[in-house]
């Protein structure tokens, strides 16, 4: 653990402050296996990602989804630079977030691989504000984009939140590898 120096401790963090200086680290990188296996163990919801394409509904599965904002409501997604659906997503400059129930769990195999005129077969959906939203789903929402970050191998888009719907189950989590039910509390 690296101390931080009497003089940095209760310094606050703004915008314009320098951050404390550290030393250089004592252990080798992290390898990505490595990160993969510990970030494992940080539970996060399963979600598919969903636009309008030119070629028809773009779509993926991404579990790097948080809530951003109450005023306005607003989330953020990561979405891989290079990929299909963030093209859909910039070009229509509007998004969908869909949070998968456990009966509708396999969707997120669909929409993580294979080509993707075939991500939408035998899913259904309908589109709402422009977006293809997932019929069944513990939580939807269509945002339209607000800012957009390029970071390292993925972009950050943060949506306005315009539509959201509940659905009757609990969503599903992915925990150490596996997906987990959530039960709704009803």
């Amino acid at each position: 653990m690296t101390a931080i120096p009497a003089s940095s401790r209760n310094t606050p963090l703004t915008a314009d402050a320098p951050l404390p200086a550290r030393r250089p680290a004592e252990h080798a990188p992290v390898s990505s296996e490595d990160y993969r296996g510990a970030i494992s163990r940080l539970p996060t919801g399963i979600t598919v990602i969903t636009a309008p394409g030119p070629d028809g509904p773009a779509g993926c599965t991404a579990n790097a989804v948080l809530s951003l904002s109450l005023e306005p409501p607003s989330l953020l997604v990561s979405l891989a630079t290079g990929s299909r659906t963030l093209a859909a997503v910039l070009a229509a400059g509007t998004f969908g977030v869909n949070v998968l129930t456990w009966a509708d769990r396999a969707l997120a195999g669909q929409f993580a691989t294979g080509p993707g005129d075939s991500r939408f077969r035998g899913v259904p959906w309908r589109p709402v504000r422009g977006v293809p939203v997932l019929d069944r789903t513990a939580v939807s929402a269509v945002c339209r984009i607000h800012q957009t970050v390029g970071l390292l191998d993925h972009t950050l888009v943060a949506g306005t939140v315009t539509w959201t719907r509940t659905g009757a189950t609990g969503a599903t989590v992915l925990y150490r590898h596996r997906q987990h039910a959530l039960e709704d509390e009803r």
